[in-house]
């Protein structure tokens, strides 16, 4: 069986970072991706990420993937984890932890492979980047 995923946030956040996966790694199957945009109300979040989870239905499990800790995205997600159970859920997400994720689920990797390397992976790729050489003062720019 397949382990499906889910991509919920705030506004856009879910269809915008799934645009950005399908452009590296094309249209995904068992894949959700669920909006709370600007004038949805919370029970039409709830609607909406419960026909997404039926359609998940099937899968050996769900990882879920939130913008933030504590949003009403990610109260829906924990509130229906903790009632049906099969749903494992992160938040902080960024692009790299979703296309590493989706890419190794894709290559196979188990259930406990995956959920050992997500929050690293995440982790991983937020820094800062910083030019050497450039002053303050210096007019070359």
């Amino acid at each position: 069986k397949m382990i499906g995923i889910l991509v919920t946030g705030h506004g856009r956040f879910a269809t915008g970072i799934t645009s950005a996966l399908e452009l590296v790694l094309g249209k995904q199957e068992w894949f959700e991706a669920v909006d709370f945009p600007d004038g949805d109300t919370k029970t039409e979040l709830e609607r909406n990420m419960d026909e997404a989870l039926k359609r998940l239905e099937g899968t050996e499990h769900i990882l879920a993937f939130c913008d933030i800790l504590s949003g009403s995205p990610f109260n829906t997600l924990i509130d229906r984890a903790m009632r049906r159970g099969g749903i494992t859920v992160y938040y902080g997400t960024n692009v790299a932890m979703l296309l590493d994720t989706t890419l190794n689920r894709n290559f196979g990797k188990s259930l406990e492979e995956l959920n050992a390397d997500i929050v690293e992976k995440g982790r991983s790729q937020v820094g800062r980047f910083e030019a050497g050489g450039v002053e303050e003062d210096d007019d070359s720019f």
